[in-house]
């Protein structure tokens, strides 16, 4: 029985096998499940939080086709693309120049005094981004890789000792 276990990109936990015994099948797709949710886990622990919005979209998913299962942690897809450029330099930091739109808000308070609330219009203006990456994404996965592929492979090892066992 051929085997192949590994860890891909930044966040995904993928299995392939030649073949597919339903034993293993069964216990690999447990054991992924139980890791994708501890990343999970581990990646909001690790998530950068001013308002909580960022934690609240991290989500993991598991996949399990005929001949792989896959276990994913990502941002959910309700973020809109000026949030997902702001979780990506979190993730990843930004420098450098950054344009920002004009944007208008509303005023209640001014020098530390409650004012009647004032609505303002902001002008575009750039400024310098130094924003460091703080590898809540990434480093959930780090911190969590070297035991799941250890889980992983003790779980083929049982289910390969239980075969021979049989046999």
């Amino acid at each position: 029985m051929d085997f192949d276990a590994v860890i891909t990109g930044d966040r995904r936990v993928v299995a392939r096998f030649s073949e597919w015994p339903a034993e293993l099948h069964d216990s690999l797709l447990a054991r992924i499940r139980a890791l994708t949710d501890a990343l999970e886990s581990r990646v909001q622990a690790l998530a950068p939080e001013r308002k909580g919005k960022l934690k609240d979209e991290i989500v993991s998913r598991v996949f399990d086709d005929p001949q792989k299962i896959k276990g994913m942690v990502t941002l959910e897809g309700g973020l809109t693309q000026s949030e997902y450029r702001k979780a990506a330099a979190l993730e990843y930091g930004a420098h450098g120049g950054v344009s920002v739109r004009r944007y208008s808000r509303t005023i209640a308070e001014a020098f530390g005094r409650d004012i009647s609330p004032t609505r303002i219009d902001v002008s575009a203006y750039s400024r310098i981004a130094n924003i460091d990456a703080r590898y809540y994404l990434r480093g959930g996965l780090a911190d969590v890789e070297a035991d799941a592929t250890a889980e992983l492979q003790q779980v083929i090892d049982q289910s390969v000792k239980a075969f021979n066992d049989d046999a």
